[in-house]
């Protein structure tokens, strides 16, 4: 951990998790609403998360643990935390309305 400002200056960020954060963020335009509205969504949308692999229009790769869906899931919905929407069941299986909402920006998925 830096204490001082002299040991980062000038230090890039390695943007590790622009990837995640591209894919969070369209997942939230183009499903928040019903997630919000639905926790039968809520569930579908932490089963497309967990065991399913990501991949975006310019190559991103996202992958989520069942714990790390739970926590995507409770951002999307503005609400609980972790542990509302951890272990939903199914886990890997894509709901319809979610793949095609998805591809329409480009996020494709497979199975992990």
């Amino acid at each position: 951990m830096f204490t001082e400002r002299k040991g980062v200056a000038g230090v890039p960020s390695a943007r590790t998790g622009r990837p995640r954060k591209a894919f969070m963020l369209q997942l939230d335009a183009a499903l928040g609403e019903s997630v919000r509205a639905d926790g039968g969504c809520a569930l579908d949308l932490w089963s497309a998360l967990t065991n399913v692999v990501w991949h975006g229009p310019t190559g991103e790769v996202v992958r989520y643990s069942s714990r790390e869906a739970g926590e995507v899931v409770a951002w999307v919905r503005e609400e609980g935390d972790t542990i509302n929407w951890f272990c939903g069941d199914p886990s890997g299986q894509v709901a319809d309305w979610i793949s095609d909402a998805m591809a329409g920006s480009g996020w494709k998925w497979v199975p992990a």
